[in-house]
Formats: structure tokens, sequence, C-alpha cells
């Protein structure tokens, strides 16, 4: 289409190098300038805070929203959480992802198989033995959201509604050596289709 095109050799006779063209199907050389597949926009939240939670019903976690991302065409969203929470020992606490667009907000579909009467969470479940430990989880999905401006955001509860779950902190949390105040993080990138 009116253009040019070259190939030039390598400066030295020394370095020879062979490029071959599959004999496959046709395809179109991806360059520098080339979109598909890259993250073309990365935004963060970081919670250091503690946080807690006593009731069975979902609600939003204070500071574990990611902030407002707008994607383009059928671009995709990368979301990528690391969290951690301490428990009382024999209880249980509930966390899901949701998102929010144009006011409507859905429970995001990365979660555990239903079963009977378990749980289906994105973490969570029983505590540990220790009252002390602070339990680390990870996790990231690609969503496919359509074009708009979203917002990613982690809700938690304590199904049994009879005890207190903390959010970057263990539950008994002693002012000691040894005991621990962490962070938690969400993480939204736009990747173009």
């Amino acid at each position: 289409g009116g253009g040019s095109f070259s190939l030039q050799a390598p400066s030295s006779s020394a370095n020879n190098r062979v490029f071959t063209i599959p004999d496959e199907a046709d395809a179109t050389l991806l360059t520098s300038n080339t979109s598909t597949g890259k993250i073309l926009q990365v935004l963060q939240t970081v919670k250091t805070d503690t946080a807690s939670v006593s009731s069975n019903n979902f609600g939003d976690l204070s500071g574990m929203t990611a902030p407002a991302i707008t994607t383009t065409g059928s671009n995709k969203v990368l979301i990528r959480l690391f969290v951690q929470w301490g428990t009382e020992a024999g209880h249980a606490i509930s966390f899901r992802l949701v998102k929010s667009t144009g006011g409507s907000v859905t429970v995001l579909p990365i979660k555990g198989d239903t079963a009977g009467s378990r749980d289906s969470l994105i973490f969570g479940g029983l505590a540990s033995n220790a009252p002390w430990e602070v339990n680390p989880a990870s996790m990231e999905y690609l969503d496919s959201p359509g074009a708009g401006t979203h917002t990613y955001k982690l809700q938690w509860a304590v199904p049994s509604g009879a005890t207190t779950a903390y959010f970057n902190r263990s539950f008994r949390d002693s002012d000691q050596a040894g005991e621990a105040r962490t962070p938690s993080v969400i993480t939204v990138m736009e990747v173009a289709a």
C-alpha cells in the first residue's frame, strides 16, 4: 500500500542471521507500537491500616477498593489481590470480589464451586487454631467488563456473626515483638484485547 519495506543485513559479516517465515498461515507481524496484549494502565491501592468485621452480611472492606479504571473496546482488566487477615480459632471469615459499573454492582465469578452447605468464596473459610496467626492469600482474575468505567473492591463478612475478624493483623494482636501488622494490596490493569 504505498509504503516501503526493507530488511537489513547485520553490520558485520561475522554475524549471520536467518529469518524464516513459517509455511503455516498468513499472519501480521506485531511491532513495538502494536497494542495487542499490552498492559495499557496500572492502578493500585495499598492498605496498611487495620479493619474489623463482625457482621454475617457482606460489606465493603474499607481501603480495599481499587481506583476506578476506564477501559475501551473489548480490552480486559487483570485484577491482582494480596490480602492478610486474622480470625479467632474455630471461626470463619468470608471474602468476595465485586465490580461496580454505572451504579450496578455485580459479584465476580472468581470463587470456588458450590458443594452442599459449604461457602463458595474467593478467600476465607475456617480459621486455623492459632489466634496469633496472620493468614495471607493472593489471587488474580482476568475480567472482560466491556468499555466503560469500572470499580473493583473486596467485600467481607463473618458467616457466624458470633465473632470479630480482623484485616492486616492477627486476632490476638498483642503489643509485643513477633506480633505483626501487615499490608494488603489490590491492583487493576487494563490489558489490550
